[in-house]
């Protein structure tokens, strides 16, 4: 798929692939992580920051066509009195891009013209390959890793009460027979971050992660 936008801002990104408040937020405040990971930096480690945070701003672009409103409406905060609208809206999505959301976000980022490089990034965050992003020396995506296991669906969080979420809402994950060698390179990815990082795990938290609205005017 050619490329059909020029350069938009990551708001208007939003607006055209009709993400709804609670997806907008969680990927501004993986981005947010992002940022705050890069004030506390003390590795030696070359980053991309400012590609990294753009790359944070896109991850999830099509999980709105996994969404449960019935399930889960509450996760649409102020909006779930707008659920039957968001219901069309994830209709128009499926009707388009299909109902897998990998598929869905490649399509969406091939749209949008995103590199090679950001949009592999994107991929290989998948909790099935945490045992690969441990063992390898990829500080970006380990970076983004670390910054969306910390990020829970109300919040930032430690990184055993995301694992705890993964556990109890996503059983595709727990069936795995590899499920417990996933939770502890996870567990080591986080070790490998905190190491190079100038703040204690636990002071990365709600009060101090600040989520950064301005990164919306950011253009992709």
């Amino acid at each position: 798929m050619c490329r059909i936008y020029s350069s938009m801002k990551v708001i208007d990104i939003y607006r055209k692939y009709a993400i709804p408040p609670n997806l907008q937020e969680h990927m501004l405040r993986v981005c947010s992580m992002v940022g705050f990971l890069e004030q506390h930096w003390k590795g030696d480690t070359k980053v991309d920051w400012n590609k990294l945070k753009r790359i944070a701003l896109l991850h999830d672009l099509g999980n709105i066509v996994k969404f449960d409103f019935d399930k889960h409406p509450e996760f649409l905060g102020e909006e779930q009195k707008n659920v039957d609208y968001w219901r069309r809206m994830q209709y128009d999505i499926i009707k388009k891009y299909g109902n897998d959301d990998d598929k869905a976000t490649r399509m969406m980022l091939s749209e949008l013209g995103v590199d090679g490089e950001m949009a592999e990034t994107i991929f290989a965050k998948r909790f099935g390959n945490s045992t690969k992003v441990e063992r390898s020396n990829n500080w970006a995506l380990k970076i983004l890793y670390y910054a969306d296991l910390r990020t829970l669906p109300l919040g930032i969080g430690s990184l055993e009460d995301r694992l705890n979420d993964v556990r109890s809402r996503m059983p595709k994950y727990t069936s795995r027979p590899d499920f417990e060698d996933l939770v502890e390179a996870c567990q080591n990815i986080g070790k490998q971050i905190e190491e190079k990082i100038n703040v204690q795990a636990n002071q990365i938290n709600d009060k101090n992660v600040k989520v950064d609205r301005d990164f919306l005017e950011l253009e992709i």
